[in-house]
């Protein structure tokens, strides 16, 4: 049994007083990356007197948080945990069920005859937030009543239509209504990246940014992220090549690096031309991929460029560099990049985190990533910058001041402004609201985004 930290003690203490509460909405506890959510998962299960089902998103996850509830609580309780999982290759039902959903997607009726109440989601931001989804599916046939969800990212990309009919993307967090729902309705508990900083749980990181040209950087159709060519334009535009070898060059200290390049030939091409560096890319063989990062680890290789393809699931504690060589808009990116440098190593005094393409600028230093709450809970960056809620491409043009006075203006007008007579636009537009028919008002309602900008319609239309 191991002695938990202070910041561990009150989310678990939380998770149980939740899973004992008569009939309570489905929540989330957020905690950030190397916090420990098995940790958290095999102490909440250990303290359940009901039946406790725990869902991971992945076979690997699964084994991880299962070996884990073992370890911390004794072979004696082993018998009390089962694994209901296709992929692990085990379908036993226990006390505490440790499962994947698309294992159980259709046995929703065998769970609740076998008196299954309460549900702990691991990686929650994972699932889909529809009714008709597995998860979705699942809830309703077993009538599960009390669902929590851990997650160290409490968001989804939504794409939005404006009412020009132009597209666009924006990160909603999961508690926010929005046209597919909000399945979470609250967050009991938030650890912030930086109790982990102040804690010494995360690897300090030194940032390290030059300047870049971004004119060059063309969105997607859906206004979610910059197109492939574009990036691979602006890294030719702005002689990233030169710069990331100049950066190696400058810290021979650091000696576990990893570079993100904008294609699968700039990282071939840039491995040839660079001692003691490989490239690892999508077109690798996976025995290829493992003999490199075995050699990696091993300190035979100095360097990887890759394209994306370890940007998640490799936490080797040793990386000391991070090189930046490619642009993104998109914020989980840019986090699970940085975090492949968090980790505590003894060989390591921090990790250098090199930007030369303008992503420190556009969201912030990682560890200023904070989850707050005013009338909305809200994702926050560097200098009180607003993440979440608003288009990315407007990410940096709202903060946290002027947030507030943006609403406090609104609410100014809109305790001014004249009721709403005239539907402004859609199916009915220039019809008086009155004589909208009941079924489009509701599907208005449960359609449109509301915001404080609307709230008047929103008014009118449920009268």
């Amino acid at each position: 049994m191991i002695t938990l930290r202070k910041n561990q003690t009150e989310p678990i203490g939380k998770a149980t007083a939740f899973f004992n509460a008569k009939n309570p909405s489905p929540s989330l506890i957020v905690l950030p990356t190397a916090w420990g959510k098995s940790i958290l998962t095999a102490f909440t299960a250990r303290e359940m007197t009901d039946k406790l089902l725990v869902l991971q998103p992945s076979k690997e996850l699964l084994e991880q948080n299962y070996r884990k509830y073992i370890s911390l609580c004794g072979d004696d309780l082993q018998v009390q945990a089962g694994i209901y999982s296709a992929s692990f290759g085990r379908r036993d039902i226990n006390k505490i069920t440790y499962a994947t959903i698309g294992s159980i997607k259709n046995i929703g009726k065998l769970f609740k005859q076998l008196g299954f109440k309460k549900m702990l989601i691991d990686e929650a931001h994972l699932y889909p937030r529809e009714s008709e989804s597995m998860l979705g599916t699942f809830l309703k046939e077993s009538e599960i009543t009390h669902v929590l969800g851990i997650t160290a990212t409490p968001i989804k990309l939504q794409q939005n239509t404006d009412l020009n009919g132009n597209r666009f993307s924006k990160l909603q967090m999961l508690t926010s209504k929005s046209k597919k729902g909000n399945f979470f309705k609250d967050i009991i508990h938030v650890g912030q990246v930086q109790e982990m900083v102040e804690l010494g749980f995360w690897s300090k990181l030194e940032y390290r940014t030059t300047e870049f040209d971004s004119s060059g950087l063309v969105y997607n159709s859906s206004r979610s992220e910059y197109t492939e060519e574009s990036v691979q334009a602006s890294f030719l535009a702005n002689d990233i090549r030169r710069q990331v070898f100049r950066e190696l060059d400058s810290h021979p200290d650091r000696k576990h690096i990893l570079v993100f390049v904008p294609s699968i030939q700039e990282a071939i091409d840039m491995a040839k031309q660079y001692p003691e560096s490989a490239a690892i890319h999508s077109n690798l063989k996976s025995a290829e991929r493992a003999d490199i990062i075995d050699r990696f680890r091993a300190g035979k290789i100095r360097c990887i460029f890759n394209v994306r393809v370890l940007s998640t699931g490799f936490d080797y504690t040793g990386i000391d560099c991070i090189i930046f060589g490619i642009s993104t808009a998109s914020i989980a990116l840019y986090y699970q990049i940085v975090g492949r440098g968090t980790r505590i190593d003894a060989g390591k005094r921090d990790c250098l985190i090199i930007d030369l393409a303008g992503n420190v600028e556009r969201f912030g230093r990682v560890e200023d990533i904070v989850f707050e709450k005013d009338t909305l809970w809200r994702m926050y960056g560097t200098g009180g910058k607003l993440l979440s809620g608003i288009p990315i491409h407007e990410l940096g043009t709202i903060n946290r001041d002027n947030l507030k006075a943006k609403q406090d203006a609104t609410m100014v007008k809109k305790s001014s402004a004249k009721p709403v007579t005239i539907m402004p636009f859609g199916k009915y537009k220039g019809e008086l609201i009155r004589n909208i028919p009941a079924d489009y008002k509701r599907w208005a309602l449960d359609n449109i985004e509301w915001h404080n900008g609307n709230m008047n319609l929103k008014e009118a239309l449920m009268q």
